[in-house]
């Protein structure tokens, strides 16, 4: 039978100096090799976005601050002069346009609530 000391897991000491950070201990969990693998792959994980940073956009502004390139950039937009859109309505397709609309016929005495035939249910 075995005894209750060889069922206990082994206790795996990883020493850190007193001053060093909590990066430092997940790089020396996850490049032990005596660790189980899982716990390797949670100390790697945790420690990424500490050792690799995320790509991100950054703008670079030369002239001043933004508010006031924002109000150069109103003064240029109210320089260009918006021009009003004329419409030339002819005789030829005014005369195609019918200006009487068509009764719908009644097939059983009453007049449907929609009037537009393609939403009629029967």
């Amino acid at each position: 039978m075995r005894s209750l000391v060889e069922d206990e897991p082994k206790q795996i000491g990883i020493e850190i100096e007193p001053d060093a950070t909590s990066l430092d201990l997940l790089q020396r969990v996850y490049r032990n090799p005596s660790l189980p693998l899982m716990t390797r792959i949670r100390a790697a994980t945790a420690a990424l976005p500490h050792e690799h940073p995320k790509l991100a956009v950054t703008a670079v502004v030369g002239d001043g601050d933004f508010a006031s390139r924002l109000e150069q950039a109103i003064e240029r937009s109210r320089m260009v002069e918006a021009k009003p859109i004329e419409a030339n309505v002819s005789a030829s397709t005014t005369a195609n346009v019918s200006t009487d609309t068509k009764r719908l016929s009644t097939s059983n005495g009453h007049k449907p609530s929609v009037l537009d035939r393609r939403y009629r249910r029967w």
